[in-house]
């Protein structure tokens, strides 16, 4: 007898472990405040469980080490699926809203729509950040400017609100958040695409193409910072800094573009 309870006494706070996890797991998704979200996003969700895989970063998962972290899977699914229901959306309203404009024009506005930091700014209005089920790394990560995270919620809870109740309510919902109060001055403040212009500019004006390349790496996988020289004829025109190696890109080329002098002065312009 003493032997059975022993291996009892032993077996106890194994067979407890699941109970507390599973606690721990509604005790994170009852603090998302469901009312207050719905009243954030204008929307009436239909199924709760769209929503809370659209807000679970997939951080969450990796700090919860119990066995029913199947339950819960991260955003990054319905972040793919959100992806292409934007993309269809946009480009239907640009179709149907800018008919005197030609392809490329639509294309530029698409673009800066779908951007990273375009929609982490979107997500930022409907106060995103604060239903998010992730790391404090993950959200300090946030706070600190790196637009992904939130970019890539905004995009899960699009594919949520399509899941729960169809394309026309997804239509709906980003034509209350962006569409309504869309304008050129306004889409124009988020045309970051400097590597685009100036490669143009490298194209007219000199016989090379500009070269990217990254010189620094800093920091931990989840939250680095590159640092990128953009080059040409092996010259260094401008050095960008970034979360990401295209952010780099970007802010390499802009500066560049405030350089354009330098160019003439190294002799590398066409000859006329």
């Amino acid at each position: 007898m003493f032997k059975f309870l022993k291996k009892v006494k032993f077996i106890l706070p194994f067979l407890k472990k699941p109970a507390k996890a599973e606690e721990s797991l509604s005790k994170a998704i009852r603090k998302i405040n469901f009312e207050k979200f719905q009243n954030s996003i204008h929307y009436k969700i239909l199924d709760k469980n769209y929503f809370i895989t659209a807000l679970t970063h997939r951080s969450f998962l990796k700090i919860r080490k119990d066995p029913f972290k199947e339950v819960v899977i991260s955003n990054e699914r319905l972040e793919f699926l959100g992806d292409a229901v934007l993309d269809l959306i946009v480009a239907e309203f640009l179709y149907m809203n800018f008919p005197l404009n030609e392809e490329g024009d639509l294309t530029k506005f698409r673009s800066i729509l779908v951007n990273k930091r375009f929609l982490a700014e979107r997500a930022k209005v409907i106060n995103l950040q604060e239903y998010l089920l992730a790391s404090n790394t993950a959200i300090k990560s946030i706070e600190e400017g790196y637009d992904a995270i939130l970019a890539d919620a905004y995009e899960a809870l699009i594919g949520a609100i399509f899941l729960d109740s169809g394309y026309e309510s997804a239509k709906k919902f980003l034509n209350h958040e962006i569409f309504i109060k869309l304008d050129i001055k306004w889409l124009n403040q988020f045309d970051e695409n400097h590597k685009s212009k100036f490669l143009e500019y490298a194209q007219a004006h000199t016989d090379y193409i500009p070269e990217y390349h990254v010189i620094k790496e800093e920091g931990p996988e989840h939250n680095k910072l590159f640092t990128v020289e953009v080059h040409i004829a092996a010259q260094c025109l401008g050095i960008g800094r970034g979360k990401s190696k295209k952010q780099a890109e970007q802010e390499a080329a802009k500066n560049a573009l405030q350089n354009l002098d330098v160019i003439e002065k190294m002799g590398l312009k066409k000859k006329k």
